[in-house]
């Protein structure tokens, strides 16, 4: 019995030196639990930050993508204005310019009522179509010349064909209508006969 008594004691004290090996363990495991956990909450505590980091960058760009695209369009629009002020200010100051040949008409016709002067009618007349042309060449338009030059079809009209000893093929014998070019653009082109 004593040896049995013996082994018990033996035994229960391998079991209690078991159990406390395992509480030993537990613990340890807890700590390492402890710190791990302590750990990944760092790591969680970073990620947010810079999560809100990346999301204050990112209403940052969308904020200035928003000033871009209304400074575009304000600009567009500011452009758009400048360009209708400069077309009605170039269309101001050309009929500025005409009025004086409407008020050399308006006299002629006033005067050839009283007057029965006709070449003194026409004098006026002459004066007033060359204060036209002289208009039309000061902003840009000239007449297209014709007669004698190779047909271009940028210029030229061709509505008829002609034999012709005087001219070569392709070269305009007559104008039918005056063409006029605005910045050398044809606006209107000439109406011409060319040679066969």
């Amino acid at each position: 019995m004593v040896d049995e008594e013996k082994e018990l004691n033996e035994q229960e004290l391998e079991v209690k030196e078991e159990n406390e090996e395992l509480e030993q363990q537990d613990s340890d495991s807890s700590e390492l639990t402890n710190e791990d956990l302590s750990e990944t909450n760092e790591q969680f505590s970073e990620l947010e930050a810079e999560l809100a980091k990346e999301k204050e960058e990112k209403e940052k760009y969308i904020d200035r993508l928003q000033r871009l695209q209304a400074e575009f369009s304000n600009y567009r629009k500011r452009v758009t204005k400048e360009k209708e002020m400069l077309a009605t200010q170039a269309k101001k100051d050309f009929i500025l310019e005409l009025l004086p040949v409407i008020d050399n008409f308006e006299r002629a016709l006033e005067s050839s009522e009283t007057s029965e002067d006709t070449a003194s009618l026409l004098e006026g007349v002459e004066m007033i179509y060359r204060q036209i042309k002289n208009l039309l060449t000061k902003n840009g338009v000239e007449e297209i010349v014709t007669v004698g030059e190779e047909f271009d079809p940028n210029f030229h009209n061709a509505v008829m064909k002609e034999a012709s000893e005087e001219y070569e093929s392709g070269i305009i014998i007559e104008e039918l209508q005056k063409g006029y070019s605005f910045n050398n653009i044809a606006i209107r082109p000439a109406m011409v006969k060319v040679a066969e």
